[in-house]
C-alpha cells in the first residue's frame, strides 16, 4: 500500500524531478563560470568625467495639478428630490 501511494506522487509531478535537476545543474554552471571567468573591468562610464557635464532636462510646460481626495469625509448623499428624478429618467427609457 505504501509503494502504490509513492508511485501515484511521484506520476503526478514529473515536472518536480525535472525542475531540480536541471535547476541545480544550471545554478553549478553559475558558480563554475563565476569561478572560471576573470572579473568583469569597471566601465569607462561608471567614473564621473569633467569634460562632459551632466546631463540636465528641463521644460517650460507644467503638468497638471495634484489631485487630492479626501478620504477621511463621509460621501455626499442623494436627496429624495435627486432620486425620484434619476427613477423617473431610467424609467422613461
Amino acid at each position: 500500500m505504501f509503494m502504490r501511494a509513492s508511485r501515484s506522487t511521484d506520476a503526478a509531478l514529473p515536472l518536480r524531478g525535472y525542475f531540480l535537476s536541471v535547476g541545480g545543474a544550471l545554478l553549478c554552471l553559475l558558480w563554475v563560470t563565476s569561478w572560471v571567468l576573470p572579473a568583469q573591468l569597471p566601465s569607462r562610464f561608471a567614473e564621473p568625467d569633467p569634460a562632459r557635464p551632466p546631463i540636465r532636462i528641463h521644460s517650460d510646460v507644467k503638468g497638471p495639478e495634484r489631485v487630492v481626495i479626501d478620504t477621511n469625509q463621509s460621501p455626499p448623499t442623494l436627496s429624495d428630490k435627486e432620486i425620484f428624478v434619476a427613477h423617473t429618467a431610467l424609467a422613461g427609457d
